[in-house]
């Protein structure tokens, strides 16, 4: 009974002979089953293989110009056409012949005359296994595309170094960063401005300031840390530990607050903002099961809060300490001892710009 699978779910087969009265023979024995191509020479059937692959090949050994043996290894020398198996179909019989063929990348070796039952039995088998592992590659790829979206994403919250020890150890050890800076921003007079903005409109233009934000983070080497409402929390020197730390939050800070300037300058609503930075040591983890957060502790967190919450709108107000460590780079302004909430007073610095 003739096969009615419409032709094109068919698989595809190309049957390689330089004799026309063989390629006639096979093609009438699979053209009810298949969708058969017809390649005179080694040199047509590369061709033809090449620009639209088949899904296996019949392919003689004795033909002129190149043979069988050399069709088949250039076939599994080129990825595009690898892994399309190919069945030799050829009146060399001798053991050695075979031998040759499988070594030549052939999965299967007919000698004629052929039989056509046992063909269409072994053609049947092949092509089922070709198709057995044509779904398994579909599968690995889309696992892999799927892993490397995961990696993606981890990368996206959390540093590309703690993504990786996550990835790979399934757990991130927990660290004490003797020497980091850690930087705050926040803007003033955010609660009054949100009760009145429409929500689509603040988040908008949240999610504009802060992506600038980040923009400026990675190009100075600073690592975000998170948003906390309209606060943003950012930290240099882990997880890699550098000795410019410091000056790095310094010039995120100010270009932050110059874009902000920039911004307000065209933009319809203006944000004032305070951007507060100290330098101290910090313990540095990962928390969380499900949504996982990289997050950063110790005391130097709540005084950097503190620089940012006695800072001025416009102006990068830094501790005594971080002075100390850009003196030699920015010129900054002594403010004096500044009443800082739960710290008392603390010496404290506006960074007036680069030297």
């Amino acid at each position: 009974m003739p096969d009615i699978t419409p032709a094109a779910h068919r698989p595809t087969i190309l049957v390689v002979d330089d004799t026309p009265q063989n390629l006639s023979l096979m093609s009438g024995l699979l053209e009810d089953h298949y969708t058969v191509k017809l390649a005179p020479s080694g040199a047509r059937a590369l061709k033809i293989a090449a620009t639209n692959p088949p899904d296996l090949i019949l392919l003689d050994i004795m033909m002129p110009e190149m043979d069988g043996y050399e069709v088949c290894r250039t076939l599994k020398a080129n990825p595009a056409t690898h892994d399309i198996p190919v069945i030799f179909v050829t009146a060399m019989h001798e053991i050695q012949d075979e031998e040759e063929g499988l070594k030549a990348g052939a999965v299967d070796y007919l000698t004629k005359p052929i039989s056509p039952p046992i063909m269409l039995a072994r053609v049947r088998g092949q092509l089922a296994l070709k198709a057995a592992a044509d779904r398994l590659r579909e599968q690995n790829n889309l696992l892999e595309k799927e892993r490397a979206r995961a990696r993606e994403l981890l990368h996206n919250i959390l540093p590309a170094e703690v993504a990786t020890e996550l990835s790979e150890t399934g757990k991130v050890r927990p660290v004490r960063n003797e020497s980091v800076s850690i930087l705050f921003t926040d803007f003033s007079g955010f609660t009054q401005a949100s009760a009145t903005m429409p929500a689509d409109r603040m988040v908008a233009e949240l999610n504009d300031i802060f992506a600038a934000f980040d923009d400026i983070c990675d190009e100075l080497g600073v690592e975000k840390i998170k948003t906390i409402g309209d606060a943003f929390m950012a930290v240099a020197g882990l997880p890699k530990p550098c000795d410019d730390h410091a000056q790095r939050c310094t010039r995120a800070g100010l270009r932050m607050a110059e874009h902000l300037q920039k911004r307000n300058q065209e933009a319809a609503f203006k944000w004032s903002i305070r951007i507060g930075i100290h330098s101290g040591s910090v313990v540095s983890g990962v928390v969380g099961k499900r949504k996982y957060t990289f997050d950063i502790w110790g005391d130097a967190v709540n005084v950097a809060s503190r620089m940012e919450s006695s800072g001025e709108v416009g102006r990068v107000n830094i501790s005594a300490y971080t002075y100390d460590l850009i003196r030699a780079e920015f010129n900054c302004e002594y403010r004096g001892k500044v009443e800082a909430k739960g710290k008392g007073p603390v010496d404290m610095y506006f960074v007036t710009g680069p030297k």
